[in-house]
């Protein structure tokens, strides 16, 4: 059986340099905070700290890395489009572990012109930035070491002779239980092809059956079968919220928002989905997820809205989220009748003032022009966290704060009052405080300190200002 093994190292530290890229060339470890003790689960090239080392174990060996919580839902999210993009290519794919997938390429070299160009066909389909590895062998065991082997964006084939091939690399690399690989170390068996030259019969007399399976797997047999993931049509939006809130009424506009993008891709247009899968980052914890199936098929995002806002209406994630990922799946081509349209009228207005926002578009293309104000959090001590701007053409945009703080230069009194704003290239001195209020809202995941001064300047106008004292700098709250 011909394999492709699509190897990505450190998947978990490129996910994050790609959504965090100020990291640069900094040293940083991800850590897993679910066990007992945080532990080190991938690091930087060159920080050289093994996976399982403890968070203090790996801050004593480098004191300057930078330690990143885990978000194994973000990095299974960047893998599954990986695979997608695999299935794509083959019938046949495995999905062995984060970062390794296996890719039956029997009777496909002569579809893409010969091995060579399905092996090119294959890393081209994963994204560059991911700095893929193919390897190609008879077996999936041989295949995988081939891709160790490879460089970066490269690809390695196994030889006539594969256990010529692998001799030289490491018991490490087989798939038997730690104890066993620390026994073989011990017993002066360092490399496969050490394995390879012992007898069988000792090594299944030592080790039972992984012994037996050390060795043909050090021989270049790997006899065991290619597992295909069960392909699985979706359709998958993400939105970023523009703050971490426990408002349900944000996290439904922000499900509506994910459901008219998805029922609007032209893959889907007159299909029915039967289910949907919600996921929300929470900071230092696991994800929230809901998964709910519609009892009939769904065609419109509107019916589709109004069973996900009954459900998180009774079952909300109770905890700030981050984001939101909302997955279609089970489609059909049947008809759905579930109960649940918005009333007709407004549903009407809807479609017109979207279609006015369409128009806008043909002329100043770019951003959504219109907006409409959501009250999410009415009560919140901070003004932009009490409403957001929802774009109504909801396929494309984000969404924004309605008051977001405006960085200022602000000329302070010894005891932190403002006496003079910078307006553009002049100061403008502050002829009164009408009113001066504090919080610290020291329990949220990013905690908020301010004093807020209500201030009238010499030129005659009132406006808001705070000092963030975490930050140390001054902001205008709204313009």
């Amino acid at each position: 059986m011909k394999v492709a093994c699509a190897l990505i190292t450190h998947l978990r530290i490129k996910a994050e340099l790609k959504r965090q890229p100020h990291l640069g060339d900094l040293p940083t470890i991800i850590v897993d905070r679910t066990q007992t003790r945080p532990l080190v689960i991938d690091s930087s090239p060159g920080v050289a700290v093994a996976p399982g080392t403890t968070l203090e174990q790996a801050l004593v060996l480098r004191p300057n890395a930078v330690a990143l919580e885990a978000d194994e839902s973000h990095y299974r999210r960047v893998f599954r489009q990986v695979l997608a993009a695999l299935l794509g290519i083959s019938d046949r794919v495995e999905d062995a572990d984060l970062g390794i997938a296996y890719v039956g390429i029997d009777g496909l070299e002569q579809m893409y012109g010969g091995e060579a160009r399905l092996v090119t066909t294959l890393l081209n389909a994963i994204p560059r930035w991911l700095n893929p590895r193919i390897g190609v062998g008879e077996g999936k065991f041989p295949a995988l070491v081939a891709a160790r082997a490879s460089q970066a964006l490269g690809a390695t084939r196994v030889p006539l002779d594969p256990a010529a091939f692998l001799a030289p690399y490491p018991v490490d690399l087989l798939p038997v239980s730690t104890g066993t690989r620390e026994a073989l170390h011990r017993f002066g068996l360092h490399t496969l092809g050490q394995i390879a030259a012992m007898s069988p019969a000792l090594l299944v007399d030592r080790f039972g059956h992984e012994g037996w399976q050390a060795w043909t797997l050090a021989r270049g047999n790997d006899e065991s079968l290619l597992i295909p993931l069960r392909h699985e049509e979706a359709v998958m939006e993400r939105t970023s919220l523009p703050f971490s809130s426990t408002s349900l009424e944000l996290l439904q506009v922000a499900s509506d928002t994910l459901l008219r993008r998805a029922y609007a891709r032209p893959e889907i247009r007159g299909r029915y989905a039967g289910k949907v899968h919600l996921e929300c980052a929470v900071f230092r914890a696991a994800p929230w997820q809901k998964s709910i199936a519609f009892q009939e098929g769904v065609n419109r995002w509107e019916r589709a809205s109004f069973i996900v806002r009954s459900r998180l209406e009774a079952e909300p994630p109770g905890v700030p989220v981050d984001d939101l990922t909302l997955t279609l799946a089970d489609f059909t081509g049947e008809s759905g009748a579930q109960l649940g349209l918005l009333p007709e009228v407004q549903e009407t207005r809807q479609q017109q003032l979207a279609e006015v926002e369409r128009r806008l578009q043909t002329r100043v293309p770019g951003a959504p022009t219109l907006y409409r104000v959501v009250n999410v959090a009415p009560w919140h001590p901070a003004p932009e966290m009490r409403a957001v701007q929802a774009p109504l053409d909801q396929t494309g945009g984000g969404f924004r704060p309605l008051l977001a703080p405006v960085p200022v230069l602000v000329r302070e009194h010894p005891d932190h009052r403002p006496e003079a704003v910078r307006v553009g290239s002049h100061w403008r001195r502050v002829d009164r405080i009408a009113e001066r209020w504090s919080f610290d809202l020291w329990w949220l995941p990013r905690p908020l300190t301010r004093t807020y001064y209500r201030v009238d300047r010499e030129d005659g106008r009132q406006v808001v200002l705070f000092r963030d004292q975490r930050e140390d700098r001054w902001y205008q709250q709204g313009r």
